[in-house]
């Protein structure tokens, strides 16, 4: 996304703006682990209202909770509807001096 795209996506809508840069900032953070996002998204859900995070998985906000929260497996196809329900989504980029090599032809 460019400079002018974000800006004009902030502008749109600051508070999802605002939570993808919350949930970015977490997935950078030198200790990442899983347990850690789940939580940040558990937040963000809740100060969202849980409520529709839960329905946008097919969960009660109970079931919801108990994923985000590390008491029960988190499934990936939470964690994606979850992040549609706060309108924001994931994104893979390429990182500079790391990944795996291209495949020989």
């Amino acid at each position: 996304m460019t400079p002018h795209e974000r800006a004009n996506a902030r502008a749109a809508n600051p508070r999802a703006a605002e939570t993808a840069e919350y949930l970015d900032a977490r997935l950078h953070m030198a200790n990442y682990e899983e347990s850690t996002f789940a939580r940040s998204l558990l937040l963000a859900a809740e100060l969202h209202g849980i409520e529709h995070a839960a329905r946008e998985c097919g969960l009660s906000d109970e079931a919801m909770r108990r994923q985000l929260n590390g008491t029960r497996p988190l499934y990936f196809d939470s964690v994606l509807g979850v992040m549609r329900a706060l309108g924001v989504q994931l994104r893979v980029e390429v990182v500079q001096g790391g990944g795996a090599t291209s495949p020989a032809r």
